[in-house]
């Protein structure tokens, strides 16, 4: 294991240790001298306690953010960005896919189940459009 992350890890705190050696993601050799380093410091029972109750409530702070972060609505921007390219035959939600594809990543829920809504509510009046035989190029027109 290099040497950097034995420093790494003998600078952590207490509480970053004790999280750091309940995690999965690391190298089982990093995970092996938090371990090591850890016993090493000789922690009383009762820090271990309140070592814990810290975790967990950095755990609820976490969770109860990331709720936050799904609950959270589209902007009426983003609704009528997603409208029009619906409208347009969701050719030009190409331009928003990054966008679209971040929400999913950050946990964005609403964000990303309400573009999709958009996008298909606006497809709905292209379509009837499109069986009456109005052109898309007309559509422009109307709009501005």
């Amino acid at each position: 294991m290099e040497r950097q992350v034995e420093l790494y890890i003998q600078g952590l705190s207490d509480l970053e240790l004790v999280e750091y050696t309940r995690t999965t993601t690391h190298l089982p050799e990093a995970l092996e001298f938090a371990r090591i380093e850890l016993a090493a410091r000789e922690l009383s029972s009762d820090q271990l306690k309140d070592i814990d109750e810290q975790l967990r409530l950095r755990r609820e702070a976490r969770e109860e953010e990331a709720r936050a972060i799904a609950a959270e609505p589209l902007n009426w921007e983003w609704r009528i960005a997603a409208f029009l390219c619906g409208v347009y035959f969701a050719i030009p939600f190409l331009i928003f896919v990054p966008a679209w594809h971040r929400f999913r990543e950050e946990g964005a829920e609403q964000k990303y189940k309400e573009m999709w809504v958009c996008v298909l509510i606006g497809l709905l009046p292209a379509l009837i459009l499109v069986i009456v035989r109005i052109p898309p190029w007309s559509w422009v027109r109307v709009l501005f």
